[in-house]
């Protein structure tokens, strides 16, 4: 997983909490989303390695994400189905979401229909 954080675009009161001599790649991923879920309402996570290939999720970062964050979640990347709505919905105990992209008829995929996918989401409403 890939944290990209440029402290130009970063809220006035992150970069006055946070010493200027400190680079924030030398904090753990799990210190790095504990300071800025403070300054979210909301995460949205590509899986660099998997957007867009229709391959799977990774599953492993969907359970981390699940454990690590406080606020909610989207994860993107490797979606293909219906099914992959379940599996992330079962891994992270419903604490993280899921975007289905190039696998979804509207974009060219073959994958799953917009209307199966509304269809899920409102079954938990």
């Amino acid at each position: 997983m890939s944290i990209i954080c440029n402290p130009l675009t970063l809220p006035l009161p992150f970069m006055h909490s946070v010493p200027f001599r400190l680079h924030i790649t030398t904090l753990s991923r799990t210190e790095i989303i504990t300071i800025l879920q403070r300054y979210c309402s909301e995460f949205l996570i590509h899986a660099a390695d998997n957007e867009g290939l229709q391959q799977g999720i990774d599953e492993s970062l969907v359970r981390k994400l699940a454990a690590w964050c406080d606020i909610p979640v989207t994860y993107a990347g490797g979606g293909r189905n219906i099914s992959d709505l379940d599996l992330v919905e079962r891994l992270s105990d419903g604490k993280v979401d899921l975007t289905i992209g190039s696998a979804l008829d509207v974009f060219g995929g073959k994958g799953c229909t917009f209307d199966e996918c509304v269809r899920w989401n409102r079954q938990r409403e």
